[in-house]
């Protein structure tokens, strides 16, 4: 939705911040004025350039998926990206209309969820920021699906999400490292489930993988894993959308499963060409 041209008088922006009240985001809307946002945002920046996030985007169709008031959205448009923002509430819920007017941003704004990312639908992106999201997710594996069917083949994915390698939550509620419990663990692919409120006291934290499950996750669904950051409570990782068969198969019947009717025609998967179980034996009937 485009904007018109920029805001630039400081005393009217500063207004326009204090008239949106909350903000999530720290922006720079203005020389030295920036909006009191409470996410560590501007922190992150530096870890995705880290990654390999390109200073310049010039030609590049991006999508920032849960975008929240827009930092990164606007980020991207910076350095050159055409970008979508998405998030599942309308742009002047968050503060993301009031920047964007200020900014004079020509970012598309869309109200949707991941879940529902459609090649058909959305077209296909080249960059995919998909920042703080994972952990909130009742289906995280079905959301990393969606997003790769929107990537371009080649197309980079930049997740950030909690993880549980520096920070599992005990029955006591006590915080220990999964290295203390058994440095075994580290390598075990593993997500922890947060009944409730249980983390933070936000019911909307689900899951949380740790290191080595966050890449296996991302392999699952036909991205590979070509950087990782790790930090204290959370970790970064950029993938490319790659071609993968065998996943792309098992990913299509979860689909088959879930989202068709019921057709007892469907041949049973153990009984598909290649397909072996590897606790009975059983192989496809000849």
């Amino acid at each position: 939705m485009p904007y018109p041209p920029r805001i630039t008088d400081p005393e009217e922006i500063r207004r326009r911040i204090a008239a949106r009240g909350r903000w999530w985001h720290e922006i720079e809307l203005a020389p030295g004025v920036i909006t009191p946002g409470d996410d560590s945002n501007r922190q992150k920046m530096p870890l995705l350039d880290e990654l390999g996030l390109p200073a310049r985007l010039h030609g590049v169709r991006a999508l920032d998926i849960g975008c929240s008031d827009g930092y990164f959205t606007f980020e991207l448009e910076r350095r050159g990206a055409e970008v979508t923002a998405m998030d599942f509430v309308e742009a002047t819920a968050t503060g993301f209309a009031t920047a964007a007017e200020i900014l004079g941003s020509d970012a598309a704004y869309l109200v949707d969820i991941v879940y529902n990312l459609d090649p058909e639908t959305h077209g296909r992106f080249d960059r995919v920021l998909f920042l703080g999201v994972l952990y909130h997710l009742r289906k995280p594996l079905a959301a990393l699906d969606s997003i790769r069917s929107v990537m371009k083949p080649g197309a980079e994915l930049y997740v950030a999400t909690f993880l549980i390698d520096e920070h599992v939550v005990l029955p006591d509620g006590a915080v220990t490292t999964l290295e203390a419990l058994n440095p075994a663990l580290i390598d075990i692919p593993l997500w922890q489930a947060y009944p409730g409120a249980s983390l933070n006291g936000d019911f909307t934290n689900c899951f949380a993988p740790n290191m080595r499950a966050l890449q296996t996750a991302l392999e699952e669904a036909e991205l590979r894993v070509d950087s990782a950051i790790s930090r204290p409570g959370g970790g970064f990782v950029r993938a490319t959308a790659v071609r993968n068969d065998l996943a792309a198969k098992y990913r299509r019947l979860d689909g088959r499963i879930h989202d068709t009717p019921f057709d007892p025609e469907v041949p049973y998967y153990l009984d598909e060409d290649g397909a072996v179980h590897d606790l009975t034996g059983r192989r496809r009937r000849q």
